[in-house]
This record gives C-alpha cells, structure tokens and sequence, in this order.
C-alpha cells in the first residue's frame, strides 16, 4: 500500500474523532408548478375531449394530470 493512502485514511479518521461524522444535509421540499389555466381554456379543452372519441389512454392520462395536479396543490399547501 502506498504510504500517502495510509497517510490520508489516519487523517481522515482523526478528523472523524476531533469533529464527529458530518450531519446529512436538510431535506429541501421542492413542489412542482401547475400553470392555472384560464377558465376560456378549460371550456376548449372540455369541448374538444367531447367531440374526440372516447380513448382510455386519453381518459388515463387526463386522469394521471389530474392526481400530479392536486399533489402539487396539496405540497403548496403543506408547506
């Protein structure tokens, strides 16, 4: 073993034992932004899922923006 790798791990561990071992950094929450849609937009989008044939994938992904919607308004509020 090379003597200056020895030399570090005894200076490292002293300054283990002098100082303790270093706290975990502060968990940060971090919510994500919901852009608010006008009210005019919300009716387009409306019509136009209403005029589109029925898709469950379509039906699934509205449904997966709207859970990832109120998860974020629920992180805002808790905060």
């Amino acid at each position: 073993m090379n003597p200056l790798c020895l030399g570090l791990e005894v200076v490292i561990l002293g300054a283990r034992l002098c100082f303790g071992e270093p706290s975990p950094p502060a968990a940060v929450t971090v919510c994500p932004l919901i852009v608010e849609r006008s009210v005019a937009w919300q009716r387009a989008l409306r019509t136009e899922r209403l005029a589109a044939s029925g898709s469950p994938r379509t039906d699934e992904a509205l449904a997966e923006w709207l859970s990832l919607r109120d998860q974020a308004r629920a992180c805002r509020a808790a905060r």
